[in-house]
C-alpha cells in the first residue's frame, strides 16, 4: 500500500470524482482528476461546518507529581520498596528505602525486572483508580492510551488531554483516535475498509457510522480540518466519532513493533525501549511525554522472556499408572504433555502434564530465572495427589505436592516447604492466574531444565497438573 503523509490528499489518475455512502460502515471515497469537481451538496455538505477561527485545545500543563511508593523486583527475586525518586538509563532511584529509614537507594537498571506502583489500586496512585477516558488513542505498535480530548496542529505532536495534564505523542506513531460511546468501545474500528489509501474521518453514532476518505490536516476543539478536492474543510467535532491515519507500521519514525519494555499507565499501556521518570514528567523513548502522575509501572523484563510453552522439549518420557499400555497409539496423545490457554483464548499459555512424565528442555545460554505456577488441573475435583520436581542439570531445585485439599499445595522439600534449600519466592507474575505453587528459580549457567510429574507416596494414580505461564527470563 502506498503511504501518503497526512498533508497529502489521496490521488487517482484518469478518474472523476466519486462518492458513495451507506449506513454502519459506508465509505466516502474521493478521487481526483485534472479538473476540479466539487462534491455534491446536501447530506454530504451537512457533515461540514465552516469555522472562521478554530481555537486549539491546549490542555492544562502538568504540575509536579507527588512521588509514589513503589516496589522494585530484581533479577535475583528480591523486592526493594521505597519512594520513587527517578528512573533513567542507569538506575531506578528510591528515596526512603526501606520506608521510614530515610535512606536513598539506586538499583542498577540491569538488575531491575519491574517497577510497580504500590501506594494505591492497580493502575493508579493513592486514592485514585484508573477510569476509562472519553477516547483512546492507538499507536502503530499496538500501544494504547486513554484521554478526554485530542488536539493536533498538523505539524507538531498529537496532544491527548487528560486530568493529569497533556500527553504528547509523535504524530507518526499515532494510528487512530476513537471516542467511546457511553463508555463502550466503538464498533467502527473492526470495520475499517480494506485497501484504504488515505486517512479516514469516522462520522456517525454508536448506531451507525460512515467513513470519509480524506487527508487529516488538524484537530481542534471545534473541528477536524480535512483536505478534500484541494480545499481545506472543517468537519464538526460533534459529528466525529473516530480518526484513522494512513500509516505504514514498518516505515514510521521510532517504533513499529513490540519494545523491550512495557510501560503501564493509569489508563493505557505503551511499548518502549527507554523510559525516564521524575516528579516533573515521564518520558518514553525520548519522544513521548506524559505527566508524571500517569505512571503505574514498568516491566523491564518484557523483552527478555521466553515462554517455555513455545519451546519444543529435547526429550519427553511418559509412563502412566498402568505402565506400558500407555504407549499404545490411542492413548499416547491423552497422556502426553500438551499446551492449552488458561481460561479461554485470552489466558496465559499453560502446559498440562500427567504422572508419570519427565520433560527435558534445553536452557538458553543467557537464561537467568525460571518462573511459573504449578496447580491441579481439576481444581477442587482433583482425586489424587501428585508430586512435581524441577531440576537444572543434576541439581534438584524444587519439590512440591499438588492436591485438592491443600489448594495451593504442600511442599515435600526443605527450606520454605516449596523448594529444596528455600529457593522459591513469590511469583508475582503467575499468582493472578490462580492458586498453586509459584516457581522462581535461579537457572544461571544451567544447560537442561528437567521437570518430573510423579505419583505421590501412599498409592493412587495421581492427577493432571497445570504449569501456568512458564517463562525463562534472560
Amino acid at each position: 500500500m502506498a503511504v501518503l503523509p497526512a498533508a497529502t490528499p489521496p490521488r487517482s489518475s484518469g478518474r472523476n470524482f466519486l462518492t458513495h455512502r451507506a449506513r454502519a460502515g459506508a465509505t466516502w471515497s474521493v478521487a481526483f482528476s485534472c479538473c476540479r469537481v466539487r462534491p455534491p451538496v446536501g447530506a454530504f455538505a451537512a457533515l461540514f461546518l465552516v469555522v472562521i477561527m478554530p481555537s486549539g485545545l491546549r490542555g492544562s500543563p502538568a504540575s509536579a507529581a507527588v512521588p509514589p511508593r513503589v516496589e522494585v523486583a530484581t533479577g535475583d527475586g528480591a523486592a526493594v520498596v521505597g519512594t520513587l525518586a527517578g528512573i533513567d538509563d542507569s538506575a531506578v532511584r528510591l528515596a526512603d528505602s526501606p520506608p521510614g529509614s530515610g535512606t536513598a537507594v539506586a538499583v542498577p537498571i540491569e538488575r531491575v525486572r519491574s517497577v510497580r506502583r504500590a501506594d494505591g489500586p492497580a493502575g493508579g496512585g493513592a486514592g485514585k483508580t484508573a477510569t476509562a477516558g472519553r477516547l483512546f488513542a492507538t499507536l502503530v505498535d499496538g500501544s494504547t492510551i486513554d484521554g478526554d480530548d485530542v488536539v493536533w496542529d498538523g505539524s507538531g505532536p498529537v496532544v491527548i488531554v487528560r486530568a493529569e495534564g497533556r500527553v504528547e505523542l509523535p504524530a507518526a506513531r499515532v494510528r487512530s483516535v476513537a471516542w467511546r460511546a457511553e463508555g463502550a468501545a466503538p464498533g467502527w474500528i473492526e470495520s475499517v475498509p480494506d485497501g484504504t489509501e488515505s486517512d479516514l474521518v469516522v462520522i456517525g453514532t454508536a448506531a451507525g457510522h460512515e467513513f470519509v476518505e480524506c487527508a487529516i490536516m488538524a484537530v481542534s476543539a471545534e473541528a477536524v480540518t480535512v483536505l478534500l478536492d484541494e480545499e481545506k474543510i472543517p468537519v464538526k467535532r460533534s459529528k466525529v466519532i473516530g480518526l484513522e491515519w494512513l500509516r505504514d507500521a514498518k516505515g514510521v519514525e521510532g517504533r513499529s513493533g513490540p519494545g523491550r519494555l512495557v510501560v503501564d499507565l493509569r489508563g493505557g499501556r505503551l511499548q518502549a525501549d527507554r523510559v525516564a521518570w521524575s516528579a516533573d514528567g515521564f518520558v518514553v523513548d525520548g519522544v513521548v511525554r506524559l505527566p508524571a502522575d500517569t505512571f503505574a509501572g514498568v516491566d523491564f523484563a518484557a523483552g527478555r522472556r521466553m515462554s517455555l510453552a513455545a519451546v519444543a522439549p529435547d526429550r519427553v518420557e511418559v509412563e502412566p499408572w498402568f505402565g506400558g499400555l500407555g504407549r499404545s497409539e490411542g492413548l499416547v496423545p491423552f497422556f502426553a504433555p500438551r499446551t492449552v490457554p488458561l481460561a479461554g483464548a485470552g489466558g496465559p499459555p499453560t502446559i498440562v502434564m500427567r504422572p508419570r512424565t519427565t520433560v527435558v528442555w534445553r536452557l538458553p545460554a543467557d537464561g537467568r530465572r525460571f518462573r511459573g505456577l504449578f496447580a491441579p488441573a481439576a481444581g477442587a475435583q482433583t482425586a489424587d495427589a501428585t508430586v512435581v520436581v524441577v531440576a537444572v542439570d543434576d541439581k534438584e531445585l524444587f519439590r512440591g505436592r499438588i492436591d485438592a485439599a491443600s489448594g495451593a499445595g504442600a511442599g515435600d522439600g526443605g527450606g520454605d516447604g516449596n523448594a529444596v534449600g528455600g529457593a522459591v519466592k513469590s511469583n508475582a507474575a503467575a499468582e493472578p492466574h490462580g492458586s498453586g505453587l509459584p516457581l522462581d528459580l535461579d537457572v544461571t549457567a544451567g544447560r537442561r531444565l528437567v521437570m518430573t510429574i510423579d505419583f505421590a507416596a501412599g498409592g493412587g494414580i495421581g492427577s493432571a497438573v497445570r504449569l501456568v505461564d512458564p517463562v525463562i527470563e534472560r
